[in-house]
C-alpha cells in the first residue's frame, strides 16, 4: 500500500493539505486496474487500499475515490465523513448505493463521474449513423425511471422518436423486449436488472434476428455485439476526476455528471452485415476537448 501524501492546488485557508486515498476490490476489474494506474500517474503519492475501514482510519484530511460500485458501498458503509468521489459506477448504481446509505452520510460532499455516456450523447450518435429520423426503442425498469426525462429530452432535441418501455420486476428481458419490436434501434442503458454477463448474448442475439440495431452504453458492449456507443477512454475519465478531486479538496461540492469527454466506438463486423453505413460524421463524433 502506497502511503504519501499529496496536495491539491490551494486547500481553504487554515486547512491542512488534502492526501488522495482510493479503494478498490481485493479482486479489481480491469478497468479498475487501469483506472487506478492512471490516477497514479496523475497523483504519485496516492494511497491505495483494499479495506475501507483500514483506510478511513488514516490520519489527516483526505479526498476518498471510490473504483467501482462495490467500493462505493464498502466507504459509505464504514462512515466515511471525507469528500468522496465514484468512479466506474454506472447512474443506476451509483444512485441505488447512495440511497442505501445513512442520511448523515449523504450530506457530505460526495460526487462521481458516471461509468456510462449521457443520454444526449448517444441520442446524437443514433441521429449521425441513421441520418434521418429513426424510432429508438429503450427499455427500463423502476431502477432508471429517474433518466426517462433525460432520454426524451435527448430524442427531442436530435428530432427521434422515442418508445420508452418499462420492464416489471420479474420480467423476462428478452420478452420485454418484444415490446419494442417497432423501434429501429434500441438504446441501451446500463441497468442490472436488464442487462447482465449472463444474458447480454441472448438478448443482442435476440435484437439482431429481427434486425434491430443496438446502441450500447460501453465500448465493451460494442466489442460484445452492439452496433456502436459512445464511450470514454481511461485517461478521459481520470482527467474530468482530476477536476472534480481539485474541487472536493477546495471545500466545493460538484454534483454526480456525465462524462464530459467522450468518443465513439464502431463494431464494424456488425455494421457490415446490418448493412448499415457509419460515415466520418458518425466516427468522428466527440467532445470538443479531449
Amino acid at each position: 500500500m502506497l502511503a504519501l501524501s499529496m496536495c491539491f492546488g490551494a486547500p481553504l485557508a487554515n486547512a491542512a493539505p488534502a492526501e488522495l486515498r482510493v479503494l478498490m476490490a481485493d479482486q479489481p476489474t480491469p478497468a479498475a486496474r487501469e483506472t487506478l494506474a492512471a490516477l497514479i500517474k496523475r497523483f504519485p503519492s496516492t494511497t491505495v487500499d483494499t479495506d475501507a475501514r483500514r483506510l478511513l482510519a488514516r490520519p489527516g484530511a483526505a479526498v476518498h475515490v471510490a473504483l467501482g460500485a462495490d467500493a462505493l458501498k464498502a466507504l459509505l458503509e464504514a462512515g466515511s465523513n471525507s469528500p468522496l468521489l465514484a468512479l466506474l459506477s454506472s447512474n443506476e448504481s451509483f444512485r441505488a448505493t447512495v440511497a442505501a446509505a445513512s442520511a448523515e452520510r449523504r450530506r457530505a460532499p460526495l460526487s462521481a463521474v458516471y461509468a456510462e455516456a449521457a443520454p444526449a450523447q448517444q441520442m446524437m450518435l443514433i441521429r449521425l449513423i441513421f441520418r434521418r429520423q429513426v424510432r429508438v426503442g429503450v427499455l427500463l425498469t423502476e431502477n432508471t425511471a429517474h433518466i426517462e426525462p433525460l432520454i426524451r429530452s435527448a430524442a427531442r432535441s436530435v428530432d427521434l422518436d422515442v418508445d420508452i418501455q418499462r420492464m416489471e420486476r420479474g420480467d423476462n428481458p428478452i420478452r420485454a423486449l418484444n415490446r419494442l419490436a417497432s423501434a429501429n434501434v434500441l438504446l441501451a442503458v446500463p441497468d442490472r436488472a436488464i442487462f447482465s454477463p449472463e444474458n447480454v448474448q441472448s438478448l443482442l442475439k435476440a435484437t439482431y434476428r429481427r434486425g434491430q440495431a443496438v446502441v450500447g452504453f460501453s465500448s465493451a458492449l460494442v466489442r460484445a455485439g452492439t452496433l456502436a456507443s459512445v464511450y470514454s477512454t481511461v485517461d478521459e475519465v481520470v482527467a474530468q476526476a482530476s477536476m472534480l478531486i481539485e474541487q472536493l479538496a477546495n471545500g466545493q461540492q460538484p454534483g454526480a455528471q456525465y462524462p464530459i469527454y467522450w468518443r465513439v466506438a464502431v463494431n464494424e463486423s456488425v455494421a457490415r452485415s446490418m448493412n448499415i453505413p457509419i460515415d466520418n460524421d458518425a466516427r468522428g463524433f466527440a467532445s470538443p476537448v479531449r
